[in-house]
């Protein structure tokens, strides 16, 4: 009888032992799913609220850090609040950074923004053309437009901009739509070259009104 218990008991550990590397085994070749990563944020054209709230913001200042200095621009939302909204989100996102400028025309412009030179997909919206006030001169921010077989495609801008290096007054009849201006770094839209990057665009905070 003691054999037999001896028998049973040995029986009921090689069980034990038995389920418990099985369940190891199936722990080990079902490893846990790694976490989600978070989706870049969705570009959309600017929404009326976004417009409105450039119009009402009127002048903004930003910086583009760009790998030959820094360019200030200021944005005048009620000149072009469309415009101007659209370049506000792009630039909160992200968009611009790591951009290079694909485009310099000496005496006449630089440009960026084309989505494929920084590895983005297309936004997938255009905006409409806006009649502003200012004019094409040295230093003057707009946005560029398609152009399919010589042919100037209206209300086509998107994400694309150029920085007047002269003045321009024949983009202002042909309907570009400009909606700012380089306040500080003139010598440095001078200096960029085909391939230079921007590093970084920002906003910048608002200056405090003098004490008086």
């Amino acid at each position: 009888m003691l054999r037999t218990l001896l028998l049973l008991l040995a029986i009921a550990l090689l069980a034990g032992c038995s389920g418990g590397e099985t369940a190891d085994s199936e722990q080990s070749a079902s490893p846990a799913p790694p976490p989600e990563s978070t989706p870049p944020p969705a570009l959309h054209a600017p929404t009326e609220e976004e417009i409105a709230a450039a119009r009402a913001a009127g002048k903004v200042r930003l910086v583009l850090d760009t790998e030959k200095g820094p360019i200030e621009l200021e944005l005048d939302g009620e000149a072009a609040p469309i415009a101007v909204a659209n370049f506000l989100n792009l630039v909160n996102v992200g968009f611009y950074n790591a951009m290079p400028f694909h485009r310099v025309e000496p005496g006449f412009v630089i440009q960026a923004g084309d989505p494929s030179r920084a590895g983005h997909p297309p936004v997938g919206y255009t905006l409409p053309d806006e009649v502003s006030p200012l004019r094409h001169v040295r230093g003057t921010l707009a946005m560029a437009r398609l152009y399919r077989g010589n042919v100037m495609i209206p209300n086509s801008a998107s994400t694309q901009f150029y920085i007047c290096l002269g003045d321009a007054p024949h983009l202002d009849r042909a309907g570009f739509t400009a909606f700012g201006s380089v306040i500080e770094g003139l010598d440095v839209i001078d200096r960029i070259a085909v391939a230079d990057k921007i590093l970084e665009a920002r906003v910048l905070p608002k200056p405090q009104d003098d004490a008086t």
